[in-house]
């Protein structure tokens, strides 16, 4: 009998040969077919090692994790990236001395000081003091003592002990009375540096008024200073400097 006879026979066992003979000729009726599945299975085996062996992370799948990613020995996952905001801190504000600035706006009205008036001593209120006590004939220091505030008339830097208040049931039981004006010893020495400068109608009471006033005004216009009509700093220095207070 022939082969062709033979494979008919379905209770004959085939052998390695007639399989391989089959899925050759399956391979020569669909090149096209078994080509695309050839491919398909070598592309999808690259991917699937790359997946299971070779990538350096743990990742997850749409549908299925390769790997657990804390997996003991596994390299870390890159550190994710931290913006830092840094808020600039507060300014610091340093409150000044307010003799230290009683001292630097005389200064500065007598056009020895051209620096802010702002209570911090520093170079420029030292150089501007030293070049006053040299000008006046003081003790060249560049401080902030006694004798140059009282140079300057604006008090002492010796801390002076203030009335204490009455108490409030004292207070509240006093009758009320008018307050008389209180004597002013720097008025009065201006009002006497201004009777030498020639207005000798004006009595050194201590009190200002409107003739001391005028006057002052008068003696600021002429001298170059901010024109107040007070007994100010400035014009008690600029009086002491040209010999009208002793």
């Amino acid at each position: 009998m022939g082969r062709s006879a033979r494979s008919l026979d379905a209770s004959e066992p085939w052998s390695v040969g007639d399989a391989v003979a089959t899925v050759l000729g399956l391979i020569a009726r669909n090149p096209t077919l078994v080509g695309g599945s050839t491919a398909f299975l070598v592309a999808l085996s690259f991917v699937s090692a790359n997946a299971l062996w070779y990538q350096p992370y743990a990742h997850s799948g749409a549908f299925f994790a390769t790997r657990d990613f804390m997996r003991p020995g596994a390299p870390a996952l890159p550190d994710e990236t931290t913006i830092l905001i840094e808020r600039p801190e507060p300014a610091v504000v340093i409150e000044g001395d307010p003799m230290v600035k009683k001292v630097q706006q005389t200064l500065r009205d007598l056009n020895f000081y051209g620096g802010d008036v702002d209570g911090l001593y520093g170079p420029n209120t030292h150089d501007a003091i030293a070049s006053y006590q040299t000008k006046m004939g003081l003790t060249v220091t560049g401080a902030v003592d006694d004798t140059l505030l009282d140079q300057l008339g604006t008090g002492s830097v010796t801390p002076v002990a203030l009335p204490s208040p009455a108490p409030r049931e004292v207070a509240a039981t006093a009758a009320p009375a008018s307050t008389p004006p209180v004597r002013d010893d720097r008025i009065a020495k201006v009002q006497v540096g201004l009777q030498e400068f020639g207005n000798e109608a004006i009595e050194a009471d201590g009190l200002m008024g409107a003739k001391t006033e005028a006057a002052i005004r008068e003696f600021q216009s002429l001298f170059g200073l901010p024109e107040t009509g007070n007994a100010d700093q400035a014009v008690y220095a600029k009086m002491k400097e040209i010999g009208l207070i002793k």
